[in-house]
Order: C-alpha cells, then sequence, then structure tokens
C-alpha cells in the first residue's frame, strides 16, 4: 500500500535519478524536470514560470508529498541563473504546493550555505580535527548558489510557520555520480553515498518533525558536519564511511 502521490521536481537530475525508483516502493511517484527524457508521469515544466507550475499542479496533483530538487546546482552559476530557476522557482513550487495541499516537503538545500566557513578557496579538508559545524551556527554562503539555498531554507520556515506546511531542508554533501569518494580529499569528508542519500530521504518524507533543517553526509572519518539532530530527529543512520572505501 502507498503513502500517496509524491512529486519530484528535477526528477530527471542525479538525485532525482538515485531517488525514484526506491521511492516508488512507498509513492505514487511523478516527475517534472525542464529536459527529459519524459513520459506518462515524467513531465516538463520550468519551474521559474508562475502561471506553468500553478497549471501542473491543477492538473496533475494534488502531490501530499514532494521532494524539491529542480534548480541550477553549478556553485558557480552567473546571478541570473540562480535568480530565475533557485530563487523564483522555489517560491513558485511552495505557492503551488500550499495551495493544491501539500502536506509535507523535502527541500533540497546545500552545504554551501554553510560552505565560507571552509573559506576561499575551501580549506578545511586540510585540517586533521576539523571544527563540527551546526545548523544552529549562523549561515555562511560561499556564492550566489548558497545564498539562493539559504533563501529556500527561509522560504521552508515561512510556510511552515504562516501555513503549517512541513519541510525537512536537507544541506547536502557531495553527491557523486559514480558513488567514488576515493579521487578528491574533500570528497572523503564531504560524501553522501546513494544509501545514505535514499535512506535520508525516505527518513525526511515519513519524519513526524514539522520544520528542521539537516545535513546530508555519511558517517565519514573526519566530517565536519553535525549529524546529531539529523539522528535524533528523524533517526538517520548512515551506513558507508569514505575511509572504507578502498
Amino acid at each position: 500500500m502507498t503513502e500517496g502521490k509524491l512529486l519530484i521536481t528535477g526528477i530527471n537530475g542525479r538525485i532525482g535519478s538515485l531517488i525514484r525508483d526506491p521511492l516508488q516502493d512507498h509513492y505514487q511517484v511523478y516527475g517534472c524536470d525542464i529536459s527529459g527524457p519524459f513520459s506518462e508521469r515524467v513531465l516538463k515544466m520550468d519551474i521559474s514560470r508562475e502561471e506553468e507550475v500553478q497549471g501542473f499542479f491543477e492538473e496533475h496533483g494534488p502531490f501530499p508529498f514532494l521532494v524539491h530538487l529542480a534548480a541550477t546546482p553549478d556553485v558557480d552559476a552567473p546571478w541570473e541563473k540562480v535568480l530565475q530557476a533557485n530563487i523564483i522557482g522555489t517560491r513558485n513550487i511552495y505557492h503551488a504546493a500550499r495551495a493544491s495541499g501539500t502536506r509535507r516537503v523535502v527541500f533540497a538545500s546545500s552545504n554551501h550555505v554553510t560552505g565560507a566557513y571552509e573559506g576561499f578557496p575551501p580549506r578545511l579538508h586540510t585540517t586533521l580535527d576539523p571544527v563540527q559545524i551546526s545548523v544552529s551556527d549562523p549561515i555562511r554562503p560561499d556564492s550566489d548558489y548558497g545564498v539562493s539555498k539559504a533563501f529556500g531554507e527561509a522560504l521552508a520556515r515561512y510556510y511552515y510557520e504562516r501555513w503549517d506546511l512541513a519541510s525537512i531542508c536537507l544541506r547536502i554533501g557531495s553527491v557523486l555520480e559514480e558513488d567514488d569518494p576515493t579521487r578528491h580529499q574533500r570528497h572523503k569528508k564531504t560524501w553522501l553515498s546513494h544509501r545514505d542519500l535514499i535512506q535520508l530521504v525516505e527518513k525526511s518524507l515519513s519524519a513526524e518533525t514539522g520544520f528542521g533543517i539537516y545535513y546530508g553526509v555519511s558517517d565519514n572519518t573526519g566530517r565536519f558536519w553535525d549529524l546529531t539532530n539529523a539522528t535524533e530527529d528523524l533517526g538517520y543512520r548512515p551506513q558507508d564511511n569514505a575511509e572504507e572505501v578502498k
């Protein structure tokens, strides 16, 4: 028995492609993206166009559950792209979700909300015993992209406080196409394995927490993001450690 309809925005991206099949065991999964492939349940939508987003939700919704991944993913993306996709687009999604009766959103935030703690260029990966960064620490975005994800977290909080739309914001670490953290020194600390990613999203969708911000990272030796609240609130228990990957 499924939990109901679930919409994944940006379903054809790296993370969407990883979570869509596992989530089909529990949800009726629908998807949208700006580029294909498309199918009966995966449809084209430009989230920066408000009328297009509203029409999509009216025609195919309601979606009690939503995983919002669609965004410009490049940390160095120009401001205009960040503005249209990550800021205007995220607001359009939340507005349509609330209007159509969505109960819970999992928002793909980013570790770049606090990326400036690592310096310019990043240097925390060279520290033997780095200071743990928790969600209670002030944000320190490292880019327009990081700022846009901080905006998404603030928007999620606003919609929860005003309209009781539950949101889990995940500051996702390094999700790698080949799931191999050994090729880059920083990835040994920031890697989020594919199976830990799937577990984290599943836990976020089924959580009773109304609003929360959590880091998404595997249990890597020397990781510098605190997972305490993810363990306590969501029951997230990562299975992988980059130091054990050969």
